[in-house]
């Protein structure tokens, strides 16, 4: 059960400690799922299918790692908390590591796939090591829902603004820096110092006010016992083809468009919405309950994703239309989920005492993962399968598979991802 004995409201400069870490986080995070595929087929001229297949099996390998890593956190609380010190110990790994993915050697084809094996899976578990205790903090630090879908609201739309920061400066930067491996090596060299500096404010600032008192450890069985987070995390998975849509983008830019530049348009525009949708989430959240706002949040994705596909991407101002009903839809189906897996972790607890927002969290980042690993090997693939050659003009055949995989798949996945929160069923009052 609790221990409410501390204070239980948040400063606010935990408040912005905490928004700010996410925003270094997805700084760090997003500049390395958004380009690496391409800097691995482009700059380090690894095949397609050859990265397709080490984005499944590095990501899917890693998403292993994050329920354990939940539930040794829910397990092995130290003295200084059971999440803040994995926060303030993770900042200068993540500087090193997330620089190290961009240092490819030049050497044989065999070992610089295997390079990028072990880099890639060492950056997938730092990335681990800084999330899981992060969102599970947005638990820990209040026991007031309001409070904390405030408080994840701030954070998401920090963490959006680091996203744009990783999608809108890098072209801008390789392209100054004369592209090639070193530019991608110095963009990371920025990224990282500026992210990981930010993520740190995290462990020095922020407070666990919510203490478990469990009268025995969480464990797997537990996850599987919480039946409303394992359907919300079921819809995610289903939507992996509609969370690559960055990596998807800039090859769409690069060959579609014939302008790489234009991604930092296009992802910027994006990014925009989304942030949009989350500042309004809070204000939506007090006429509509969670669910009905996440579907309807898979409906308009569906809407914008099946459109663009059948009126095409020569117009401009029709893609720039269409990108921003897709930020708004992730937007607010991002905001959502992190709140709603506080509710699942809130209603386990009332229904058995025990508290779990390590392995719950952890979960969630299963699922992140799992559905960037099934997104980034699907690219793989189908670019193998179409045709594609690095760094010239692609055929007919390859263009509409590229184009496709920002319309034709993300609409498919937001329909499935609408299947499982039928059977969602936790209870909720409106926000007030």
């Amino acid at each position: 059960m609790k221990d409410e004995t501390m204070e239980t409201q948040i400063t606010r400069k935990e408040r912005w400690a905490f928004g700010l870490a996410g925003l270094g986080q997805n700084m760090v995070y997003n500049y390395t799922t958004a380009y690496i595929m391409v800097f691995y087929t482009d700059v380090a001229l690894i095949a397609p299918i050859a990265v397709g297949t080490l984005m499944l099996v590095a990501r899917v390998f890693d998403a292993i790692n994050d329920p354990i890593l939940g539930n040794y956190i829910d397990r092995h609380p130290s003295p200084k908390g059971k999440l803040i010190p994995y926060l303030k110990a993770i900042p200068i790994p993540m500087f090193v590591i997330s620089v190290l993915v961009y240092f490819v050697p030049d050497m044989s084809p065999a070992l610089k796939l295997l390079y990028a094996y072990v880099s890639f899976i060492l950056w997938d578990l730092m990335y681990t090591v800084s999330d899981v205790p992060y969102w599970g903090l947005s638990v820990t630090i209040t026991a007031d829902p309001k409070e904390r879908l405030s408080l994840i609201s701030l954070a998401r739309i920090l963490c959006n603004v680091g996203l744009a920061v990783s999608i809108v400066l890098p072209p801008l930067l390789i392209k100054l820096w004369g592209g090639g491996q070193q530019a991608y090596l110095l963009t990371a060299v920025l990224m990282a110092s500026v992210g990981s500096l930010l993520f740190s404010l995290v462990g020095r600032h922020a407070k666990e006010r919510i203490q478990a008192n469990n009268q025995e450890p969480s464990s797997f069985k537990n996850l599987l016992q919480n039946k409303s987070l394992i359907i919300l995390q079921s819809s995610r998975i289903l939507q992996a083809f509609r969370m690559v849509i960055a990596t998807a983008g800039l090859y769409f830019a690069k060959y579609n468009l014939q302008d790489e530049a234009q991604f930092s348009l296009l992802g910027g525009l994006l990014i925009l919405a989304m942030i949009l949708a989350m500042f309004v989430t809070p204000k939506l959240k007090k006429h509509f309950t969670k669910k009905s706002l996440y579907q309807a949040s898979l409906v308009l994705g569906f809407f914008a994703h099946i459109t663009l596909y059948f009126l095409g991407y020569h117009n401009a101002w029709v893609n720039y239309a269409f990108l921003f009903i897709m930020g708004l839809s992730l937007g607010l189906n991002d905001v959502l989920t992190y709140t709603m897996v506080g509710d699942c972790v809130d209603a386990y607890e009332q229904k058995s005492g025990l508290r779990t927002e390590g392995l719950s969290f952890a979960f969630h980042t299963f699922t992140t993962k799992l559905q960037s690993a099934f997104g980034l090997f699907f690219i793989g693939f189908l670019l193998d399968q179409t045709g594609f050659i690095e760094n010239t003009l692609q055929q007919p055949k390859a263009m509409a598979a590229i184009f496709a995989l920002i319309t034709l798949y993300p609409a498919i996945a937001s329909l499935l991802g609408m299947i499982p929160m039928v059977w969602y069923d936790i209870k909720e009052k409106r926000t007030q």
